[in-house]
C-alpha cells in the first residue's frame, strides 16, 4: 500500500515497540551528551553574544512614508510576503519562477504597554561570555539594560513610522529617585549608580527604573493610542534608586526625552563606566523577546540587580558586539515578525531523521527527563548552554528568553503544542527547523517497489507539493507538523504537479521580502547575502549533534513506552496538511480510519450531514 509504515506491527501509524525504544535511546544519549558538556562548562558560549548570526538576510523595518499600516482592530500592522526563486537540475516551465508565500500581518501597534517585575528566577550572578572575560562586570545589571533598550527600540519605531506630532515619547510624572554619592542614601529598593551624568542622562535614567512608566510611547490612528511591542515598565511595587556624581542639584527643567540614539549612548556610557558590555549585548537579545511574551502568555520578569564597584577600566573590544542604530530596523523586524522567534527556538528540539510517528519518543527525553529538574532548580544557564551547541545560530535567542523570564513557559508549550516553522526564518537566520525547509528541496528519491510499482517518498512529495504552488493558494504555509511523513506514495496517484516534475530537481531559493501597500507598488526589501555567507550556509547544512551510527545498533528494550501523545499530534498535524486539498486516496483510507486520523473523517461526514439536512428542510 502506499501508505505503508516500514514497521513490524499491523499498526498503520504507531512504531514497532524496538523502532520506539532505538529512538528513545537515541535521544537520551544525544541530549545526555549535551547535558555533561553543558555541565562543566562555567560561563555562556560565544554563540550567545553572536546576535550578527541573526541578521543573515533579515529584512528591515520600513519608514512609514514607504509602506502604508493597517489600522485594524486592536492592533496597528503591516503586511507583507516572501517570495522565493525555483530552480532546478534541468529546465522546465517552472525553472526561475517565483513562488509567493501567503501575507503575514506584522504587529507594531498594540493597546497596552507592558509592565514587568524584578525576579530571583534567573541568577544573580552573571557569569559572562567565555571570550569576553576582559570585559565581564561580575555584577547584575541586565534590568536596567534590558529597560533602557525597551526604550531604545519603542523611540527608534516612533522615529521610523511617526505619522504626526501626536507620534511621540513623553516622559510622566513618575521618576525613580536619584541622590549624589551618599547624600541621601535611601534605604530601600535597588541602587544604581550611573556616574558623572548630565542633567538629561540623569533623567531619562530616572524615567527608565521609574515604577509604573516613567515614560510613554505612542501611536495616534483615527482616534486610537498604539503602543510600541517593546514598551516595558517597571511594575508599581519596583523600587529603584539612582546614585549619581558631580554637582550635588541637578536641573528640574528636562522634560524632553532623548532620541534613540542618544538613549543608546547613554546605555553605552553606562555599560563603559562598569564594563558591562557582555551584559550591554545579553540585555540586547532579552528586549528582542518582549513581543513575544504576548503570544507565549508569560509575564516578563527581569533579573535582580547585584551591584558592585565602579570599574574604570577603559572599554574594550566588546563594545564590537553592540548592534549599531542601522542594524536596529532589522533586528526590530526579526522580533515583530509572527512565529519567528517561536520557530527558531523550537527549532533546536528538532532532527531532520526523526519522524513524525517517533517524535514523541525523541521529545520525551528533554522534554519529560532532562529539562524539568533544571528548571526546578532554576539552572538556566545549563539549558542555554545545551541549545547552544544543538544549534548555534539560536543562542542568542535562548539567552534573551532566559533573562525575561519566557524559557519555563517556552517549554511547557513544547510540552503539549507543536507549533508551526517559518521557512523565511531557515534563511535569515541560519536556523533549521523543519522537512520542509528550502535546504532539503533537491533531488527526489523515486524507487521501484516490486509491490507498489514506482514509488516517491512521501515528505518529497509533500515538498514538490508545497514548491508548484506557486501562488500559494493551496499549500500556502508549510505542515503544522515539522517532524516528516513516512512512507512511500505510488507515482501514478500522486497529484499532477508531482508527476510532471517529479525528476526536474527543483529547489527553493530566497530571493526578497516584499512589504505590502494599497494602490501603489510593494516595496521589495533585498538583503544581499555575501558569497562567503552562502558558502558557510552550505557547509552547514546540517549543525546537528545527532549520532546516526547509533541508529544501527541494538539497543536494551528496557523501560516502557513514553507517552505518545506528542507522536500523534506530529502525525496528525503532518497528514492533514493534504487532507484539505486533495482529500483522502482510496487506498489510504484504512489509514485514516486510524485513531490518530479518523477525528477529520468524523468531522467532515458531520459537515456532510449538516449540508444534507439544510438542503432538505429548504
Amino acid at each position: 500500500m502506499s501508505w505503508k509504515n516500514n514497521c513490524s506491527t499491523n499498526d498503520l501509524l504507531r512504531p514497532s515497540k524496538r523502532q520506539s525504544l532505538r529512538v528513545l535511546a537515541l535521544s537520551r544519549h544525544t541530549w545526555a551528551t549535551l547535558l555533561d558538556a553543558a555541565r562543566i562548562a562555567t560561563r555562556l558560549p560565544q554563540s550567545c553574544s553572536n546576535i550578527s548570526n541573526l541578521l543573515s538576510r533579515t529584512p528591515s523595518l520600513p519608514e512609514r512614508q514607504e509602506v502604508d499600516e493597517i489600522d485594524e482592530g486592536a492592533v496597528l500592522s503591516l503586511e507583507g510576503y516572501s517570495r522565493w526563486r525555483i530552480t532546478s537540475s534541468r529546465c522546465c516551465d517552472l525553472t526561475s519562477k517565483l513562488k509567493t508565500s501567503p501575507r503575514q500581518r506584522v504587529n507594531i501597534g498594540v493597546p497596552h504597554p507592558i509592565f514587568c517585575d524584578i525576579s530571583d528566577e534567573f541568577a544573580q550572578a552573571w557569569l559572562g561570555f567565555e571570550h569576553m572575560q576582559n570585559c565581564s562586570s561580575g555584577g547584575n545589571y541586565l534590568a536596567a539594560f534590558v529597560l533602557g533598550w525597551s526604550y531604545i527600540l519603542s523611540a527608534r519605531l516612533i522615529e521610523l513610522r511617526k505619522k504626526t506630532t501626536d507620534d511621540q515619547i513623553i516622559y510622566t510624572d513618575k521618576e525613580a529617585r536619584y541622590y549624589c554619592d551618599d547624600i541621601n542614601h535611601p534605604c530601600d529598593g535597588f541602587t544604581i549608580p550611573i556616574g558623572n551624568v548630565n542633567a538629561n542622562e540623569c533623567r531619562w535614567w530616572a524615567a527608565i527604573l521609574a515604577g509604573d512608566g516613567g515614560w510613554r510611547a505612542t501611536f495616534n490612528r483615527s482616534g486610537k493610542t498604539y503602543y510600541p511591542p517593546w514598551e516595558c515598565h517597571l511594575n508599581h511595587k519596583a523600587r529603584f534608586n539612582i546614585q549619581y556624581e558631580g554637582a550635588s542639584r541637578l536641573s528640574q527643567d528636562v522634560t524632553h526625552p532623548p532620541s534613540s540614539g542618544e538613549a543608546q549612548k547613554y546605555l553605552c556610557n553606562f555599560a563603559r563606566l562598569h564594563n558591562a558590555y557582555d551584559q550591554l549585548v545579553a540585555a540586547f537579545v532579552a528586549a528582542l523577546t518582549i513581543p513575544s511574551h504576548l503570544r507565549f502568555g508569560a509575564p516578563v520578569t527581569l533579573p535582580k540587580p547585584k551591584p558592585m564597584e565602579h570599574s574604570r577600566r577603559q572599554g574594550s573590544v566588546c563594545g564590537t558586539y553592540v548592534p549599531s542604530t542601522d542594524q536596529l530596523p532589522r533586528f526590530m523586524f526579526l522580533a515583530y515578525m509572527p512565529n519567528i522567534l517561536p520557530s527558531c527556538l523550537f527549532g533546536c528540539f528538532w532532527d531532520p531523521d526523526v519522524y513524525c510517528n517517533v517524535a514523541g519518543e525523541w521529545l520525551h527525553p528533554i522534554l519529560r527527563e532532562t529539562l524539568p529538574p533544571l528548571i526546578q532548580e532554576k539552572n538556566y544557564e545549563v539549558i542555554i548552554r545545551m541549545m547552544a551547541a544543538r544549534q548555534p545560530s539560536s543562542a542568542p535567542l535562548w539567552l534573551g528568553a532566559a533573562i525575561t523570564g519566557m524559557l519555563p513557559r517556552t517549554l511547557s508549550i513544547l510540552s503539549s503544542f507543536m507549533p508551526r516553522s517559518c521557512p523565511e526564518a531557515a534563511v535569515w537566520m541560519n536556523c533549521s527547523q523543519s522537512f520542509m525547509d528550502p535546504m532539503f528541496h533537491k533531488e527526489l528519491r523515486i524507487s521501484d517497489n516490486a509491490t507498489l510499482g514506482r514509488v516517491i517518498c512521501r515528505e518529497d512529495e509533500f515538498r514538490l507539493l508545497y514548491l508548484t504552488d506557486l501562488e500559494s493558494d493551496r499549500y500556502g504555509m508549510p505542515p503544522l507538523s515539522p517532524y516528516p511523513p513516512f512512507g512511500v506514495v505510488r507515482m501514478n496517484e500522486t497529484a499532477l504537479e508531482v508527476r510532471l516534475h517529479a525528476f526536474c530537481g527543483h529547489g527553493l531559493d530566497y530571493c526578497h521580502w516584499a512589504w505590502r501597500n494599497h494602490g501603489r507598488p510593494d516595496l521589495i526589501d533585498s538583503i544581499a547575502m555575501t558569497g562567503l555567507r552562502q558558502f558557510l550556509l552550505r557547509l552547514r547544512k546540517k549543525s546537528y549533534i545527532f549520532c546516526h551510527v547509533l541508529l544501527g545498533l541494538a539497543w536494551p528494550l528496557e523501560k516502557a513506552l513514553p507517552c505518545e501523545k506528542l507522536s500523534e499530534i506530529a502525525t496528525r498535524n503532518v497528514f492533514f496538511w493534504t487532507f484539505f486539498p486533495d482529500g483522502v486516496r482510496p487506498d489510504e483510507m484504512p489509514l485514516w480510519r486510524h485513531e490518530w486520523l479518523n477525528i477529520l473523517l468524523d468531522q467532515e461526514s458531520d459537515d456532510e450531514s449538516m449540508s444534507v439536512t439544510s438542503s432538505e428542510e429548504a
